[in-house]
């Protein structure tokens, strides 16, 4: 009899359902967009519980419904959920106040108060910009300066993926893995912080307002009675610890060493590789813990990434998108063809993708130079896909740095990896052969290797990827266009923003 692993991916932009079997075949999927963020001024981001725990229960429902007999022999399901997307909740784990989401740029006007000590430190080791970076940056904290009263009855302050696991098991537990964004967590360790190392006094959050943690790859409880009412998921189901979206991803692309690197073009682009040794790309910038237990993810973050795409056609294509649309058909077909008609480099044009505040360069906005009146809106749209690709390159290099390992191959995930003419620019930027697998559902996947490896189906993960992940389509670099790539790289790309750096900060102070 066949078995069946459902994982609940609980993206930026919607949630999906999608279910697999042993050997990595995507035999169902449901979305759900999401529609109610809600912005309450500049900067600020967020979204009600309520919006997430429906959309979980529309996809649920709506595989059931159209796949009974799949849905029967499911042994599993695991939730992969965005990072960094957190609230504070009651002692039954429901939301005191609305999610702040990963995209939110609120921050405080002054960092909360550390004990001398702590202060001395960070300032005489040279950590002092970032740890106030950090504190400041901690929503957390924004919460208890803000809004005490409401941090005062809270239980617990919880990432969006304990909130949902908490809905399905009725425990307030997490994996592991799933633990990534401001909080205070070793993660060398793989535990909350005790409280006299340093992150607890960046992002102090008392002990008894954090969950319990589990491994990852293990059962973290049943599906309830509750939880069955409303989701139509089997009493009893187990519940899997897996990872956060991005870590499933990485699994699901067969991303297992250092010599493999997952590139994510998604709307949050990044560029990680699997260590089984802990470290830190910057000081406080850490390692992720993998859904493997024994690695980590040492991951550089594009927070704008291939949400850069929506604001090309927000400006340029608008009219054009809808018009695709009520034809049935996707602008980003018609934007592909557009791709094949620029030359490669975009005839000088440059572009530094900066459009969100990024973790290793703070003081960093977008630009773009090198226009003439040849230029067309369609050289800015393939600048803003070579941009995204240097920006991941220079991360690569990052990583290989401090792994002191050489990757070899890149695998592609996320929305901009459904396109060939992308897939390729990304291949000859690089200059590495460049692959897809068998399903663009990649964080599905490596949610399912998690569930199959933790009810037993395979031994480890390392069986589990040999049955399930398969390359689909490979890119080979081509090397005259790499050699175009690489000059604009090394001789403009890279040493635009130490020149353009006292511009950017000028500009901050100009626009407060």
């Amino acid at each position: 009899m066949e078995k069946f692993a459902l994982t609940i991916d609980s993206g930026t932009k919607g949630v999906r359902g999608i279910i697999f079997d042993e050997k990595g075949h995507e035999r169902a999927i449901s979305s759900y967009y999401y529609t109610d963020y809600y912005v309450k001024s500049f900067g600020f981001y967020e979204a009600s519980g309520e919006m997430f725990w429906k959309g979980l229960q529309i996809v649920t429902n709506e595989l059931k419904r159209k796949n009974p007999e799949i849905f029967q022999h499911l042994i599993g399901v695991t939730v992969a959920a965005q990072r960094d997307t957190a609230t504070i909740v009651d002692q039954s784990g429901n939301p005191i106040r609305d999610f702040i989401s990963w995209m939110d740029r609120r921050s405080l006007d002054q960092p909360i108060k550390m004990a001398f000590f702590w202060r001395f430190l960070f300032f005489v080791s040279g950590n002092k910009k970032y740890t106030e970076m950090f504190n400041k940056g901690t929503h957390a904290n924004w919460i208890k300066v803000n809004e005490p009263e409401l941090w005062e009855k809270s239980k617990a302050y919880v990432l969006l993926s304990t909130y949902l696991i908490t809905k399905l098991t009725g425990r307030m537990v997490d994996s592991k893995s799933d633990i990534a964004g401001h909080l205070p967590y070793n993660y060398k360790k793989k535990c909350w912080c005790t409280t006299n190392e340093i992150k607890k006094q960046i992002m102090p959050i008392e002990s008894d307002k954090l969950c319990l943690l589990v491994d990852s790859c293990t059962v973290m409880g049943p599906i309830t009675k509750a939880a069955s009412k409303v989701t139509g998921l089997p009493i009893g189901l187990p519940v899997v610890g897996s990872g956060t979206d991005k870590g499933c991803e990485t699994l699901g692309v067969g991303c297992m060493n250092a010599c493999t690197a997952s590139v994510s073009l998604g709307t949050q682009a990044t560029v990680e590789t699997t260590t089984k040794k802990y470290l830190e790309l910057v000081p406080f910038y850490p390692s992720f813990a993998a859904v493997d237990p024994q690695a980590y993810n040492p991951e550089v973050t594009l927070y704008s990434g291939f949400w850069m795409i929506e604001w090309f056609i927000d400006f340029f294509e608008k009219a054009e998108a809808e018009e695709y649309r009520k034809q049935g058909k996707n602008i980003l077909d018609f934007l592909n063809v557009q791709l094949e008609k620029i030359p490669v480099g975009s005839e000088g044009l440059v572009l530094q993708p900066y459009w969100g505040q990024e973790t290793f360069k703070e003081e960093a906005l977008g630009s773009i130079v090198g226009f003439t009146k040849d230029h067309t809106k369609y050289h800015v749209y393939r600048a803003v896909i070579e941009g995204i690709g240097y920006a991941l390159k220079e991360g690569l290099e990052r990583i290989e740095k401090k792994t002191k390992c050489k990757v070899n191959e890149i695998a592609l995930s996320g929305g901009g990896s459904h396109s060939d003419q992308i897939c390729q620019i990304m291949a000859d930027i690089f200059g590495l052969k460049t692959y897809r697998v068998q399903t663009y559902e990649t964080t599905g996947l490596g949610g399912a290797l998690a569930i199959f490896t933790a009810l037993g189906v395979y031994d480890n993960l390392q069986n589990a990827y040999k049955q399930m992940v398969h390359q689909s389509k490979q890119f080979e670099p081509d090397q005259d266009n790499y050699k175009i790539y690489n000059n604009i790289y090394s001789q403009v790309y890279k040493k635009a923003y130490k020149r353009y750096k006292p511009l950017y900060k000028k500009i901050r102070k100009l626009r407060k």
